[in-house]
């Protein structure tokens, strides 16, 4: 284990993020709820020399988030479909990671629960890290202690049919890891653990009270129903 950045470290992740949503629902005004799920590619960008080649690897997650018709906070969670892999010689390093964090979101539609619009997001959260040494057939991992990283992205939110919502999206990742050691010796020296992220999905998108009568106000009308995008 590293003695790194510590972040809550006698609270359990799932407790964090219950917290969480507790104190969304406390301080927002209710009118709207996102879910979603996600599959994504992702790119490197670390900084130590041995993991300067940029390498690709796969994640999936999910989002939920409440909050005003424009404005949304919420919690998301993501993991590796794929790790993060480098080779020298006949041996490899890889990352394994996890995400848990929380999130701001808004989007510029005049009814973005259910037409095209412009998402912008912004997040941070803990990456559970697990750092994995292979060489031939003899395998052999360390884990971080958990690092607060930062994100913010752009992406479009694409209507579909019903409710629900096709989201593209990039997204980058910041995080700073630091001498991962064992027994005194370091095993890989401090840097920017960071990548970027393309990400696929679907939300599904719920309107409750006034909010809820002007969306059904834009529906009944004629030139709404006749394709209007206003």
């Amino acid at each position: 284990m590293v003695s790194g950045l510590y972040l809550f470290d006698s609270i359990p992740m799932k407790q964090m993020i219950c917290g969480l949503l507790m104190l969304v629902g406390l301080t927002t005004e209710a009118q709207q709820l996102l879910l979603e799920g996600f599959g994504a590619w992702n790119r490197t960008n670390y900084s130590l020399p041995e993991f300067s080649t940029p390498t690709s690897f796969f994640s999936y997650g999910g989002r939920l988030g409440v909050g005003a018709d424009r404005l949304q906070l919420g919690a998301e969670y993501r993991s590796n479909l794929t790790n993060a892999k480098f080779n020298e010689n006949a041996k490899s390093t890889s990352f394994e990671e996890t995400f848990y964090g929380g999130f701001v979101r808004t989007k510029i539609s005049r009814y973005p629960a259910m037409r095209f619009g412009l998402v912008l997001r912004a997040g941070a959260g803990v990456h559970q890290t697990k750092a994995i040494f292979e060489s031939g057939a003899l395998e052999v991992s360390e884990k971080y202690d958990p690092i607060l990283g930062f994100n913010g992205g752009v992406g479009f939110s694409i209507p579909t049919f019903s409710n629900t919502m096709l989201e593209l999206g990039y997204t980058y990742n910041y995080l700073s890891r630091p001498a991962l050691k064992s027994d005194g010796v370091t095993l890989i020296s401090k840097h920017d653990g960071s990548y970027h992220m393309i990400s696929l999905g679907l939300s599904l998108n719920f309107v409750f009270g006034e909010t809820a009568k002007r969306y059904e106000h834009a529906r009944e009308n004629r030139r709404f129903q006749n394709g209007w995008r206003g």
